[in-house]
């Protein structure tokens, strides 16, 4: 699909190429993503290239690399926007809006210190590994732990529409960086992309005063 759009439309204008991807490319590559997230880096990387294939022909772009674009764009990597739609639908999940998906009893657990949290499913201990690998990249286990990873005043967010929330996990999300893995660059950061890597290693960074920005490209 985004080849197509390449050939049939001659503009490259950011306003035009932004609106046929959300529009007929983006969909695609979001359709299931709450139950079926890949783990594997490789196929990350694969998923993420089709982005980063197309954002490079947008007009002025050119010379920018991948996240540099995306933070002028203002849009997601694409393994972010998976672990947003996994955050949301936990959400609805804890707020009764939709069936538990996961069958696994998902339930909220709230402390006044560290709020709202939702329980994860535990990994069985005797199961081979490579199940225990498909379980722990499953909504059932991983949503609640990129749930949890949110700031707690989202967390507690509750009562309302998921537009709002969705208002105030964007809001957060802005503050968190996007540097997905990509082949070629040099390593991105301190650790891996995923959110709750990435809040972990905000709140480790303000609490020793470090900044621990990743390297230059």
């Amino acid at each position: 699909m985004a080849g197509w759009v390449m050939r049939t439309f001659a503009s490259r204008e950011p306003e035009v190429m932004l609106t046929l991807w959300q529009a007929l490319v983006q969909p695609l590559l979001d359709y299931c993503s709450q139950l079926w997230s890949p783990h594997k880096k490789a196929d990350i990387q694969r998923l993420e290239a089709v982005q980063r294939s197309f954002t490079k022909h947008i007009r002025g772009l050119h010379d920018l690399n991948y996240w540099d674009r995306l933070k002028t764009l203002g849009i997601y990597s694409q393994q972010r926007r998976r672990e947003r739609y996994r955050a949301i639908s936990i959400w609805k999940v804890l707020e009764k809006q939709v069936p538990d998906p996961t069958s696994s009893a998902l339930q909220a657990h709230f402390n006044e210190r560290t709020g709202r949290k939702g329980s994860r499913r535990t990994l069985p201990s005797k199961a081979p590994g490579r199940c225990k690998t498909l379980l722990a990249a499953s909504l059932a286990h991983e949503g609640p732990k990129i749930f949890n990873s949110l700031h707690k005043n989202v967390r507690n967010i509750t009562g309302c529409s998921v537009n709002t929330f969705k208002y105030g996990l964007d809001k957060i999300l802005r503050t968190v960086p996007d540097k997905p893995p990509v082949p070629g660059y040099p390593a991105q950061c301190r650790t891996s992309n995923t959110l709750p890597d990435q809040v972990a290693l905000l709140d480790r960074d303000a609490r020793t005063g470090s900044s621990g920005g990743p390297p230059r490209l």
